[in-house]
């Protein structure tokens, strides 16, 4: 209380030198000086205005700060507010709780303090609005009152049916309307709906009596509409009920007088869930759903009459022609279905929509039989059949093999599996070393999955034994007097499968018959080639000895010799032999061709035979005589054993069979030849094939056995023989002094000893 008493004395001598003369006044620094110590202190509150030169309490603040709210009709924004009453906007906002506490109709909305008065004005402005429009939205009102939507929804609540007269949306708490706005919207709707007669689209109503739409769909429940809506969105349509009884009653009596009813059909009509409609219409009766229409069991009975009838007759029915034209393909497929009974297979078959009775086939297929029975014939005289037999054999066996792969690798692992299971030692064997023995799987415990991949991979190619154009020409007559000749090639296709299958059995049958008048004959040709082998075997043995008298280098000639010759007889006799067996052509004329050949056998024929084959190139014979024995075991044929007692006579006969052709050869060349080894021969005791290329080398070697005067004679002739190979003017004369020399010639081979050469 004393300092306040003292504030008091200050301020009025404060007073008192402001009224007194200019002498006794302060000055405005003074007094700005005196103010600021007084608020340091504490001791007064004031506010400055914003230019400096005023100041004002706090409870001045608030008092300017209500009149101008008022002044301004209720609202007013915070920084004007502080511009007209001169201080700054930190002074307002600091004040301002204390003002809104102390006004408690003031409202601080979003910068802006409105108080009640200023809401009731726009409450009454937004009633009058709503009387002349009917219908209001707090959205628009936002935009056009610049306040908030939930400040101005609390406001139009909070005074609905005092000062707001109207009511809420329900279903849009944003939207007020009034009575009498709902009750014009509500006769619109009325009456349009009511005007309608055929299904019309909402989107087209809302044009013509201009209510929105979802208005629209808010108030039909009320416009009391005879008729019904497909759905309450976007696209839905409105349904007269007039226009339902008229589609009632229409696809009543279409359904009762036709049996059946198009999907289409029924979407034109306005009947888009025509499953549930055709059920709820007519319960009663059996409907069968198809691909573009439905139809009832009646008209399913007519159709089983037709095929009952088609099976009596032994003839055919064309199933579209018994059905209404609307039926799609799907649909009568779908119809079939039904009609094709096990039992029914077994008497009919469908082609191309023709129900068609199974004997009346069986009637066509006597046609052809003939004519079956001619070209199966034909096939196996030709060989055809022997070769479908053969590829077939082949394919069976490549799919053994890779059964057998298979499990080999399923051996495999499991033996790896047993090893590193129980070790190599140890155990029962007292520390030896034991083997995991595999047992093979039988091929019937192969799984599923491994027999389908093999299946799979085999696909079976049937010989063909007739073809279209045999079939068509003997059913066409018959097919085209029936009406059928539209579907003649399908006829024509199925009878083919039938019909070459009965040919492929009388084919089988005469192959067999044929099979066992030829086994004898088999035999005869089985022994006496393989007598033939082995006779030219052993005279490649023999040969191989020959040669092995010369150098290496010139082995190598005449063994290639021996292999491009009688080796490749030997090889040849022996495909041909196995082509005989199985009926199929061949070509051996090169190496490629016969690879190409044996390459088609079955694996334990084509196995053995290609080394023999492949060796006829390497210029080894070891390697010819090595396989050899397989080979002809391949062909159930057997090498004999060798008789080294025999040889002595084979090399005897081969020396007379050599003088037998050159006493009676004129060809002045081979002469020489055959001379040549009639003389190795004899000097040797060994057998010789050779060609004219190796007749120089032979007579080189022949030098230690003949005299100096046959040695003479012989490298003269050979000289004149190849004067005569190479042409020439002298040519005839070189003839004739072979001519001459030609006695001499066979006079030294014939009179040739194994003595002489000895002597010599």
């Amino acid at each position: 209380m004393t300092d306040w008493d003292e504030v008091k004395r200050l301020a009025a001598d404060f007073q008192k030198v402001q009224l007194g003369s200019a002498t006794q006044r302060l000055s405005e620094r003074n007094c700005i000086e005196i103010i600021s110590w007084l608020r340091e202190k504490k001791m007064i509150d004031l506010i400055f205005s914003s230019d400096g030169k005023e100041c004002l309490t706090p409870d001045q603040l608030l008092r300017d700060m209500q009149d101008e709210i008022y002044a301004s009709g209720g609202r007013i924004d915070i920084v004007d507010l502080a511009k007209i009453i001169g201080v700054d906007l930190a002074h307002v906002n600091n004040h301002l709780n204390a003002l809104l506490k102390h006004q408690k109709n003031l409202n601080f909305i979003v910068g802006q303090l409105i108080d009640s008065t200023y809401i009731n004005k726009i409450v009454i402005e937004i009633n009058e609005k709503l009387t002349a429009q009917g219908q209001i939205n707090v959205n628009d009102l936002s935009m056009h009152y610049d306040l908030p939507g939930e400040f101005l929804q609390q406001i139009l609540e909070k005074n609905l049916n005092k000062s707001l007269i109207g009511k809420q949306d329900k279903s849009d708490p944003k939207v007020f309307f009034t009575e009498f706005f709902l009750a014009r919207n509500v006769a619109k709707i009325r009456g349009a709906i009511f005007g309608l007669t055929k299904p019309t689209p909402v989107a087209s109503i809302l044009n013509h009596i201009d209510v929105t739409e979802k208005l629209f769909f808010s108030l039909f429940d009320q416009a009391m509409g005879c008729g019904l809506l497909t759905s309450r969105l976007v696209g839905a349509q409105y349904i007269p009920d007039i226009h339902s009884k008229s589609v009632h009653d229409w696809v009543n009596n279409f359904f009762t007088q036709n049996s059946y009813l198009e999907y289409d059909t029924l979407k034109r009509l306005g009947v888009f869930d025509y499953q549930s409609y055709v059920k709820k219409q007519f319960n009663s009766e059996k409907i069968i759903f198809l691909n573009s229409c439905l139809i009832s069991s009646d008209l399913l009975d007519r159709l089983l009459d037709e095929v009952e009838d088609c099976i009596s007759s032994k003839s055919f029915t064309d199933v579209p022609s018994i059905l209404p034209s609307v039926f799609n393909e799907k649909d009568i497929s779908s119809l079939l279905e039904y009609v094709m009974t096990p039992q029914r297979k077994q008497q009919i078959i469908v082609i191309d929509s023709f129900i068609i009775s199974l004997a009346f086939i069986d009637k066509l297929m006597e046609l052809c039989k003939q004519v079956a029975e001619e070209n199966a014939k034909k096939c196996v005289e030709s060989g055809l059949y022997q070769e479908y037999k053969m590829k077939l054999l082949t394919g069976a066996q490549q799919k053994s093999e890779k059964v057998d792969d298979f499990e080999e690798k399923v051996d495999k692992r499991e033996e790896r599996r047993k090893k590193a299971a129980g070790g190599k030692s140890g155990g029962g064997t007292q520390g030896r070393e034991t083997k995991t023995r595999s047992t093979k799987k039988a091929k019937g415990n192969t799984t599923n999955q491994d027999t389908t991949i093999v299946d799979n991979s085999e696909k079976k190619q049937i010989l063909e034994i007739l073809s279209k154009g045999d079939i068509s020409n003997c059913i066409e007559n018959i097919v085209v007097d029936a009406g059928l000749d539209l579907i003649i090639e399908s006829i024509v296709e199925y009878i083919l499968v039938r019909l070459n299958n009965d040919a492929l059995k009388i084919a089988e049958n005469i192959y067999a018959k044929t099979v066992v008048d030829q086994t004898a004959n088999r035999r005869h040709t089985h022994n006496e080639l393989q007598q033939k082998l082995n006779n030219l075997i052993g005279d490649v043995r023999l040969f191989e000895k020959g040669i092995k008298l010369f150098p290496s280098d010139v082995q190598n000639h005449l063994y290639k010799y021996l292999l491009k010759s009688i080796c490749t007889d030997i090889v040849n006799e022996i495909l041909n032999y196995l082509a005989q067996e199985n009926n199929l052509s061949v070509n051996l004329i090169n190496n490629d061709q016969r690879m190409k050949f044996v390459n088609e056998l079955p694996p334990d024929v084509r196995n053995p035979l290609l080394p023999l084959i492949k060796s006829l190139s390497s210029g080894n014979i070891d390697e010819f005589m090595g396989s050899i024995d397989e080979a002809l075991g391949a062909c159930s044929m057997i090498l004999k054993k060798i008789d080294k007692k025999k040889d002595r006579l084979i090399v005897l006969n081969h020396k007379h069979e050599l003088l037998e052709q050159l006493n009676k050869c004129d060809d002045l060349a081979l002469v020489l030849h055959l001379a040549v080894l009639v003389i190795f021969t004899t000097a040797t005791q060994c057998m010789l094939h050779a060609s004219g290329r190796h007749l120089q080398q032979i007579l080189r070697y022949l030098k230690q056995y003949l005299t100096v005067e046959h040695m003479g004679e012989l490298n003269s002739y050979h000289d004149y023989v190849s004067l005569m190979l190479s042409g020439g003017s002298e040519e005839e004369n070189v003839r004739q002094k072979l001519k001459e020399m030609v006695p001499t010639i066979r006079n030294i081979a014939n009179e040739f000893k194994k003595t002489t050469a000895e002597k010599s």
